[in-house]
């Protein structure tokens, strides 16, 4: 992903030093939120492919699953996983596609180290650029939920849930984004690297593959991965009987990777390139 400079910078760099008024500071973040929005959707390809993209394997899965059922009565049944599935492509593409890259061109071009020349603090910085994600995911998941609201596949009880859900698991990939685009020197590269995160998270939670289907040996090992409680969690959003544990547990699970990945994310994270 490629950003330019001026694009990024210039709301900051340009603007004369406010005075630490309320007004001041509404219209300082009302500009990081618009700026921000601006640089997360400037690469149309990924954003666009991190939006429609769960939607599209919802369709694509819920049409297998008629397709199937029409040509044979023992058909597998994907609408169990087809919205857990949306969620989490929306949670992990928004929280850590979308964050890495920028995060480590705004770094990689200099605007990070340039915040300390004017009135921006790197707190408001980070808080709006987070604030944005959070948005976000918020609305593609409950998007997710109304339209299998609208499918009849999953409850109303759903909204709520997901409102829920969406709290723990977003801090922790959001903690997974930072962490990445704090570390990796290209945006690019970045970005890279967290689409393989987003695979390996949706290969490793259930939801593309039922753990049902496994064997009991492969079961032992798969109740030792943090993202097995993640997605355990989702099909608990959702209503859907493949949720294996404790509502309890996947929380304290998710929230527990949350509390280990956000500190390590905040303790690693460099403003500038020479940053050792």
């Amino acid at each position: 992903m490629r950003t330019s400079t001026t694009t990024v910078a210039s709301p900051f760099l340009a603007a004369p030093r406010m005075a630490r008024t309320s007004k001041g500071r509404d219209t300082e973040v009302r500009q990081l939120l618009r700026v921000h929005w601006l640089e997360m959707s400037r690469n149309r390809s990924s954003f666009i492919f991190v939006l429609i993209f769960p939607f599209l394997m919802l369709g694509m899965f819920l049409g297998l699953t008629h397709l199937m059922s029409s040509t044979t009565e023992q058909a597998p049944d994907f609408s169990v996983v087809i919205v857990p599935m949306g969620l989490c492509l929306a949670i992990t593409g928004t929280c850590t596609t979308l964050t890495a890259g920028p995060i480590a061109e705004y770094r990689s071009k200099g605007t990070l180290r340039a915040l300390s020349t004017t009135p921006i603090s790197r707190s408001s910085f980070l808080l709006t650029h987070m604030a944005v994600r959070l948005i976000l995911s918020f609305l593609l998941s409950g998007a997710l939920i109304v339209l299998g609201m609208v499918l009849g596949i999953v409850g109303i009880d759903s909204l709520g849930r997901v409102l829920i859900a969406s709290i723990p698991t977003t801090i922790l990939f959001l903690g997974v984004g930072y962490l990445i685009g704090g570390l990796m020197k290209s945006g690019q590269g970045a970005t890279n690297l967290a689409t393989a995160v987003q695979l390996i998270a949706l290969f490793t939670s259930g939801v593309a593959f039922p753990f049902t289907l496994l064997p009991e040996s492969a079961l032992k090992i798969v109740n030792l991965l943090p993202t097995a409680y993640f997605g355990d969690l989702l099909f608990w959003t959702t209503g859907s009987p493949l949720q294996r544990y404790s509502t309890w547990l996947d929380f304290l699970i998710v929230t527990i990777c949350a509390l280990v990945i956000v500190p390590l994310a905040i303790r690693t994270f460099r403003w500038d390139t020479r940053e050792k």
